[in-house]
């Protein structure tokens, strides 16, 4: 579960730095990186019980 949630965070912000030099496509890559970093923090928020 950690690592999903690195991993999504990771693509996320990868894809959101990649998206102002790709004029064309920025919308959507920003769109992805944002959707994939709310989905890493997600992650993290629903494993927060198990280390109680």
């Amino acid at each position: 579960m950690t690592w999903l949630s690195v991993i999504c965070l990771f693509s996320g912000a990868t894809l959101a730095g990649m998206a102002p030099r790709r004029s064309m496509q920025q919308a959507t890559l920003e769109g992805a990186g944002g959707g994939l970093i709310m989905l890493g923090l997600v992650i993290i928020g629903a494993g927060l019980p198990l280390f109680r």
